[in-house]
């Protein structure tokens, strides 16, 4: 694919390529295409932002599930997203 948004997605360390991320496991290029042309994002940095934004949103969604303690899986795999992305941004 060479959409300069998904290669810049792909190749993002916090929900590319080996990241085991929602974004990284399930979405085809086609897809993610798809998904941020409906959001209207045009800029590769853009599509990054909202691959991001939208991982965190999924896993906050899991915490909503989670069985309440501060070492369920659910909220260690939110809390170290949320560590990388911050220092990412920084």
């Amino acid at each position: 694919m060479s959409d300069p948004r998904v290669v810049a997605v792909r190749a993002d360390e916090l929900v590319g390529l080996g990241t085991c991320t929602s974004v990284d496991e399930a979405f085809e290029d086609p897809e993610l295409v798809a998904h941020l042309d409906g959001m209207d994002v045009k800029t590769p940095q853009g599509a990054v932002k909202e691959m991001r934004d939208m991982e965190e949103l999924w896993l906050e969604q899991g915490l909503n599930a989670r069985w309440g303690e501060e070492d369920d899986p659910q909220k260690v795999a939110y809390d170290s997203f949320i560590k990388k992305r911050k220092e990412l941004e920084r």
